[in-house]
């Protein structure tokens, strides 16, 4: 398994996660209209240092975590457990987890007619290599 289904694997996988947003995690494109609270991932930086024999074994993204939610709690509540699930190192579908750091969050709600989107931007370094 890649990187992106073995992250979205551990994130479906986390209780917390998965009590809340349940299997609406996606990459890149949340399909319109579809149901919240979800996530959508993106790797707005896919790091491939390299040295003398080639590409590096462990990888350094920024990933970027989007959450949809339908109150501010709700949002805060899945930001949490985001957050918790991504910390610590974990291995899982051929991919080890080395941890996560430098976690930056940025407000994004929206007013769509008549509703409020509650959003999040969860921007963090994401450290992993193939097991």
């Amino acid at each position: 398994m890649d990187m992106e289904g073995a992250l979205r694997a551990r994130l479906i996988a986390d209780a917390s996660t998965a009590a809340l947003v349940g299997s609406r995690i996606y990459w890149e494109d949340r399909p319109q209209a579809s149901a919240l609270p979800a996530l959508t991932l993106s790797l707005p930086v896919d790091g491939r240092d390299q040295h003398l024999g080639g590409l590096q074994s462990v990888r350094d993204v920024q990933l970027q975590v989007d959450v949809w939610a339908r109150s501010y709690a709700e949002k805060k509540a899945i930001k949490e457990a985001v957050i918790a699930a991504l910390l610590p190192p974990q291995s899982g579908n051929g991919i080890r987890f080395q941890g996560a750091t430098g976690i930056n969050v940025t407000p994004l709600n929206e007013r769509v007619e008549t509703q409020m989107i509650f959003r999040d931007a969860i921007r963090l370094t994401l450290h992993f290599s193939n097991t």
